[in-house]
């Protein structure tokens, strides 16, 4: 079954801001370097909210730019999350 064409148009208005954030998600992974970034985290350095970080970080892992990195850290309310590192070579260049 095919999405109706409202979600077809919503998706393709949002496209360029998705590559956008995926960007900025990246980015900010590289710039942490080993030290690596939980989603809450990255929420909170980037301004972006955790329903939109989330997923373009899975695309980032499915992409094979961003990788668990074995490493846990605590969030606010005290649960345990991975935390995500780039794959070295991941940026420009």
């Amino acid at each position: 079954m095919s999405a109706p064409s409202t979600s077809r148009e919503a998706a393709k208005r949002i496209e360029p801001a998705m590559s956008t954030y995926r960007g900025q998600v990246l980015a900010h992974l590289i710039a942490r370097g080993n030290a690596g970034s939980t989603d809450e985290e990255g929420e909170k350095a980037l301004g972006i909210k955790l329903r939109t970080y989330t997923p373009r970080r899975g695309e980032l892992v499915k992409l094979g730019l961003v990788r668990d990195s074995g490493r846990h850290r605590r969030t606010d309310a005290g649960c345990r999350a991975v935390v995500w590192v780039a794959v070295r070579g991941a940026g420009p260049g």
